[in-house]
């Protein structure tokens, strides 16, 4: 279905153009691919490998053929026509991955040399390889529910709000009977999506948790947490906790140029403060000085600390163009020594500089 979909949408865009963008959709290789990208997701290495389709369409008037495919791997091998194909005909390029030992994500470059464009159209297979491990009980020496994960605690790193985030986790059944995932889920956050790959995790075998985050759904920025359980099916219903840690920013389109001088600009006079010798025995205040200064009013998103030990207060979120305010904030350094290094992070809608960071030092006798 998906393919018909795709030469429906090609044949249609073919006949409602007019000449003018014809004659621009022709200029290069004159093949329209379905995909330039595919990603395979998580590869267990007992799964041997994994295979990606890539389509495409001749635009060209006339027909084409497939000089070379090439890979900048050996472990990346594609497959292809060697015929020749008439215009607007689908043809495919066929690509498998071969797992190796080494682990983590991958991004494999393939080139398709054609008649038509012989300097090549680059196509990128990606995913994330999960070797198999030598000893699973302590590779997956974090135990829920019978399933066992490499940390308690799954670390999503840095997402935007333009697009949600996927992340493969991959988990070993030690149970001796088989899982799949509940359909009903009461606990899962309406910005998290998980599905388990294969369905059915057969005992003693390894599977996949694809978790989806969408940050925009979460509505918050900086540092998260989430914390959540996942019902699972065997012969009776189970839970299994699951904590999930992020950094969250806002997204913000690209500026043009000549556009630079027209947007909210949030200008921190202190970027970094020095509060010199203090004494454990008693709290430091300090001052922050902000000013828009840009043609727009400016919104404090959020304004965070790394320490519950840094309190502040914030007058107004929202300043006017040209407007300034300060935050004053209170150190309480009791029960801490030496060097000491806290921060204060801003969260605007300056799209030149969305997350901004002031560092508050000390030593502490």
């Amino acid at each position: 279905m998906k393919r018909t979909t795709f030469l429906v949408a090609v044949c249609g865009f073919l006949f409602s153009c007019s000449v003018d963008v014809n004659s621009q959709d022709v200029v290069g290789s004159g093949l329209v691919w379905e995909n330039s990208l595919v990603n395979v997701g998580a590869v267990l290495a007992e799964d041997g490998p994994a295979t990606a389709d890539f389509y495409f369409v001749n635009k060209t008037d006339s027909s084409v053929y497939i000089r070379s495919v090439e890979t900048d791997c050996g472990c990346t091998v594609a497959d292809y026509s060697k015929d020749s194909l008439a215009p607007e005909k689908v043809g495919l390029v066929k690509v498998r991955y071969d797992p190796q030992s080494r682990g983590g994500t991958f991004s494999k470059l393939i080139i398709v040399r054609s008649n038509a464009y012989p300097e090549g159209d680059s196509l990128f297979l990606e995913g994330v390889n999960v070797p198999y491990p030598k000893d699973p009980q302590k590779h997956y020496g974090v135990r829920k529910a019978g399933l066992g994960f490499v940390f308690p605690v799954i670390n999503l790193g840095t997402l935007f709000t333009d697009a949600p985030k996927t992340k493969f986790v991959d988990f070993y059944n030690f149970n001796d009977f088989p899982i799949q995932l509940s359909q009903k889920q009461a606990q899962l956050p309406e910005h998290i999506a998980v599905e388990m790959i294969p369905s059915v995790v057969p005992a003693g075998s390894r599977a996949v948790f694809s978790i989806t985050y969408d940050a925009a759904l979460k509505k918050d920025l900086g540092f998260v947490e989430d914390a959540f359980s996942l019902s699972l099916l065997s012969g009776e219903r189970m839970d299994v906790s699951i904590a999930l840690m992020a950094t969250i920013h806002e997204h913000f389109d690209p500026i043009p140029v000549d556009q630079v001088d027209e947007v909210p600009r949030l200008n921190i006079a202190e970027r970094e403060i020095d509060l010199g010798k203090i004494s454990s025995a008693s709290s430091v205040s300090g001052r922050v000085s902000l000013e828009n200064t840009g043609p727009l009013p400016l919104n404090l998103r959020k304004v965070v600390s790394n320490c519950d030990c840094l309190e502040f207060a914030i007058p107004t979120n929202d300043l006017d163009p040209g407007e300034e305010m300060v935050l004053v904030f209170t150190f309480d350094p009791k029960g801490r020594r030496g060097i000491d290094h806290k921060t204060l992070t801003f969260f605007s809608n300056d799209p030149l500089n969305p997350t901004q960071t002031v560092v508050i030092k000390s030593r502490i006798d």
